[in-house]
């Protein structure tokens, strides 16, 4: 890579700029705060740029995570472990080719959606509040292909950063897991109540801390409600997963396991959860789907393999099924929307996408599976 510079200011990076779609997107909620906080724009080099460490949503590898943050490799050696890991590891290697074609879609079209974030006049880096996609899908890109330019983004500089800016956007970006679902709601309560982590408290640690909350007030339980549209009870079903320990957060995360398996984990005793979520792994492994697990494993218990029932699911590995399985989760969030933010998530969906050619596969196959749910909702 090419030496990199320290960033430096001039009356340009200062001047206002325009209220961005992030204004649209909280609505209500905190719209006239998002246009007070919005003020300037500047162009920023990655190497001067530091993701949020307690971002809800985090992109990295927990085993690259924690060096990068503790200032022990930079952004782009980061990257470079991550491109290895991705080699070995099926999940991360969909997420590195995810986020490998967002940094080529820069090329075609440029950086269509600033990042944002802000300057911190200590360490002088900038620190983001939204973007982290945009940010590493730029790193490695530049380090796949052994540039020795380093990347720039495009920054909108907010006065007082938001962890509702950063749900909304995770929002638009892909459906989370229950376990970052969870920090989601954990982060807006947090910040509502003005919890702030501690020096070098961990993430998973510091989010645990609203789920340690006897009585939440009724006002930041109503905020989370307006935000995420979600009925009180879930908040709190939600926030009870965080208290299971780190290790099982991590397992929970990658294997997608829903919030109504880990509640049934939650009742058994603690010493029984790890077994218990094991179990799920192997289901989901097997068949796509964590509904259901064996009191028996979550028991510890072994049991004979000739009394073992069968499982059905395990059968079921046609890949429509599943295709039509992990659609429920956002054809459910879409059947939440308002008429009239329905542009605005096409909008946004075309820009993950890519290109026009994918948009237009996408919009094809969309009505094909629309007109046939039209049918099947006569025939019932």
């Amino acid at each position: 890579m090419g030496r990199r510079r320290k960033p430096t200011w001039s009356a340009e990076d200062f001047q206002p700029t325009a209220d961005t779609q992030y204004d649209e997107l909280l609505g209500d909620v905190s719209a006239s705060q998002t246009r007070q906080a919005r003020k300037r724009v500047v162009r920023v080099p990655v190497g001067q740029i530091l993701p949020d460490p307690y971002q809800p949503r985090p992109l990295l590898p927990p085993s690259i995570k924690a060096d990068f943050f503790a200032g022990e490799i930079d952004c782009f050696e980061a990257a470079r472990r991550w491109l290895r890991l991705a080699e070995e590891d099926l999940a991360e290697s969909e997420r590195v080719h995810s986020l490998l074609h967002m940094g080529a879609s820069f090329d075609e079209h440029g950086q269509i959606k600033p990042v944002t974030g802000y300057w911190d006049l200590e360490s002088r880096r900038f620190i983001l509040e939204t973007g982290e996609r945009r940010f590493w899908a730029a790193v490695l890109q530049a380090v796949q292909r052994g540039s020795s330019e380093e990347p720039v983004l495009e920054a909108l500089v907010v006065e007082k950063p938001s962890r509702a800016r950063q749900v909304l956007e995770n929002i638009t970006a892909e459906p989370p897991s229950a376990v970052m679902r969870a920090r989601e709601i954990a982060a807006l309560i947090l910040e509502q109540m003005g919890i702030s982590p501690e020096s070098g408290e961990d993430d998973f640690a510091y989010y645990r801390r609203a789920a340690q909350i006897k009585r939440l007030p009724s006002e930041v339980v109503r905020y989370v409600q307006s935000v995420l549209g979600m009925s009180r009870r879930y908040v709190r079903y939600y926030l009870q997963i965080l208290l299971l320990p780190d290790d099982l957060l991590l397992l929970a995360d990658r294997y997608r396991l829903s919030e109504g398996a880990l509640r049934r984990v939650l009742q058994l005793p603690p010493e029984q959860w790890p077994a218990a979520i094991q179990e799920l792994v192997l289901a989901t492994s097997a068949a796509g789907d964590a509904e259901g697990f064996s009191p028996q494993a979550a028991e510890g218990e072994e049991a004979e393999p000739e009394r073992r029932p069968p499982r059905v699911r395990r059968t079921q590995l046609d890949p429509r099924v599943s295709i039509a399985r992990r659609l429920r989760t956002p054809v459910r969030t879409l059947l939440r929307l308002d008429e009239e933010d329905v542009p605005r998530v096409a909008r946004h969906f075309a820009e993950e996408l890519g290109n026009a050619e994918t948009v237009r596969r996408a919009a094809k196959a969309l009505a094909a599976l629309a007109r046939y749910l039209e049918d099947l909702s006569g025939d019932a």
